[in-house]
């Protein structure tokens, strides 16, 4: 190998060195960063969740097609009355590379939930947008794959604003009934996922950053409200 070719390799490999360290650096920044926040917002951070945790949450969000495995990072947690609320990154490591799949989402975990299996997906609103039936078909395909699609025409201003799919449609049904459907309407660019003692959720509106402290202190608030719903609705949907 002469001298030009060996300079190259170097050079190269030098690159691909200032790369990873630049990554390292950032990641380690952003982590910083995110405890901060998670601090000022009244959580503790969590080194090492417990395995039966991140099991429920990657149940939640793992497809049935395909083999995707999850990882928790910038986990932490705040102690409740009768629960745990948690906030986190849900990390899918099943690619190439890294992609997040939940940013800084919230998760309530509690023995007075028992919540069906179900999730919920942001519909487009048709009246803002010209081409919001035709990208509201796209996400009822999308998410079909998750689950089996729920019905529920009788609730015309809920079934506006989102998807619904369960791997238990009847008991979905049973769950979201007239005040359920009501309350959701009333909100917007809402994810969720649910089943037994555990939901996560996360508002999804445009301009929405996990770094912005106020709406990080609503995302944790509209959590609390809706497990103050779920928790009312457990002894009827149980009945």
């Amino acid at each position: 190998m002469g001298v030009p070719t060996v300079i190259v390799a170097l050079l190269i490999a030098l690159v691909f060195a200032v790369m990873v360290i630049g990554s390292i650096i950032i990641t380690r920044k952003e982590k910083a960063k995110k405890t901060q926040l998670a601090q000022a917002l009244g959580m503790t951070p969590v080194a090492q969740p417990d395995a039966a945790l991140a099991e429920q949450i990657f149940a939640l969000h793992r497809p049935t097609w395909g083999t995707a495995t999850y990882k928790l990072r910038n986990v932490s947690r705040r102690p409740l009355a009768d629960g745990e609320l948690f906030l986190f990154d849900l990390v899918d490591t099943s690619g190439d590379g890294d992609s997040t799949t939940a940013h800084q989402a919230v998760a309530i975990r509690s023995a007075t939930l028992r919540l069906p299996p179900f999730a919920f997906y942001p519909k487009v609103d048709t009246q803002q947008y010209a081409l919001g039936g035709l990208a509201n078909k796209i996400v009822e395909w999308a998410v079909a794959r998750a689950g089996k699609p729920v019905s529920l025409p009788e609730y015309p201003a809920f079934a506006a604003r989102y998807t619904v799919t369960s791997d238990d449609p009847p008991a979905a049904r049973r769950f979201f009934n007239e005040r359920m459907a009501n309350y959701f309407a009333t909100t917007q660019f809402y994810t969720l996922h649910a089943a037994g003692d555990l939901f996560v959720f996360a508002d999804i509106e445009p301009g929405f950053k996990t770094s912005d402290q106020s709406r990080m202190a609503r995302r944790i608030d509209r959590a609390l409200a809706m497990y103050q719903l779920f928790r009312q609705a457990a002894p009827a949907y149980s009945a």
